[in-house]
């Protein structure tokens, strides 16, 4: 027998757009091999509008509007006024995927239409790290009470299944700390710069190839960096530390002269965030440029690659690497999140 999911989106922006594609394109193995037909039946963004079908939107029809107008027609018969609010209370999805922007002081208005969702009966995904960063526990504790599931794989790293294999494969394992790069942009920064291009016109080359934003503040000082170190120490280490806690040095702080004489040095410097914990002593959170050898196992993320090491008590350092990620790798985190749905509803 096959099982019927309904999903809504907040949020239908690249990631979102991309994840509905994966599922149109993904329609007759999730029949076969999953036992599953996923209906989206909200979609709601304050620049587009809303829009709402119990028995599934058309997708071809919502992409035809997005690639028109990039909003949604308010004389299609699923259109309605309702806000994202308004959407999760009255679509009728079991799952909420909460994709709208981050921001990293506050987490909303993520962290309410989470909130709603669970109050509606929804399971949900998140790809955004505000919430994750900055409410984990209590939204943790809301899905608990309500029995729903919470899931949030691509908040860091995209599709690369970091807190997965926490939790499924290091069983009986505390992760101690963990260090990393965790923003493909800044890295992508230093090392144009070591090929001696400027930094303004680095900054530049990334918003060509769509890898910065118009205003690169939110990579460049690290902000994004502590929203995912946040996130990850949340989650994986029990803490409740958010991003204004994080000490972080900005990216503008280094020089094409560091660069160039830490490689004299055979070093390379990258932008790395750590939760360092020692015996006796508070966990310290830093965002901020290092000086790192050879033998570090981030000496070789280069490009737009990222990278996390987790320090256990059990079962040692490991680190894995996400090299080059795509549009495609964030979609599938998504997707992989829904398939972990699939498998225990």
């Amino acid at each position: 027998m096959t099982k019927e999911i309904k999903l809504s989106l907040a949020g239908f922006g690249a990631v979102g757009q991309r994840f509905c594609r994966l599922l149109c394109e993904k329609e007759a193995e999730l029949a076969d091999v999953f036992g599953c037909r996923v209906k989206i039946t909200g979609i709601s963004t304050p620049s587009r509008g809303t829009l709402i079908n119990h028995n599934g939107l058309d997708m071809d029809e919502v992409f035809a509007m997005e690639a028109a107008t990039k909003k949604f027609d308010q004389d299609h018969p699923d259109y309605v006024t309702e806000d994202t609010m308004g959407m999760i209370r009255n679509c009728g999805a079991d799952v909420l995927c909460e994709l709208t922007t981050l921001s990293v002081f506050d987490g909303e208005p993520a962290a309410s239409h989470i909130t709603e969702a669970f109050h509606n009966d929804m399971h949900v995904i998140t790809a955004n790290k505000g919430p994750i960063a900055v409410h984990f526990r209590k939204l943790a504790s809301l899905a608990d009470r309500h029995e729903k599931h919470f899931l949030y794989e691509t908040t860091v790293m995209d599709g690369t299944p970091v807190f997965n294999m926490a939790k499924n494969g290091l069983h009986g394992c505390q992760v101690l700390g963990l260090r990393g790069i965790f923003n493909g942009t800044t890295n992508f920064l230093l090392g144009e710069i070591s090929q001696g291009v400027e930094f303004d016109e680095a900054v530049k080359e990334a918003q060509r190839r769509q890898i910065a934003e118009a205003d690169p503040s939110m990579d460049v000082d690290g902000l994004d960096g502590a929203a995912k170190l946040c996130a990850l120490a949340n989650v994986l280490m029990g803490t409740e530390v958010r991003p204004v806690e994080v000490d972080v040095t900005s990216l503008r702080s280094v020089s094409a002269e560091d660069i160039k004489t830490a490689a004299q040095s055979g070093h390379k410097i990258k932008y790395i965030c750590t939760a360092k914990k020692e015996e006796g002593k508070p966990i310290l959170y830093s965002v901020q440029p290092e000086r790192i050898e050879k033998e570090d196992p981030l000496y070789s993320v280069d490009g737009t690659s990222a990278a996390v090491t987790l320090y256990t008590d059990l079962a040692g350092e490991m680190t894995v690497i996400q090299t080059e990620p795509t549009l495609l790798q964030t979609a599938y985190g998504v997707y992989s999140d829904l398939l972990t749905l699939v498998n225990i509803l």
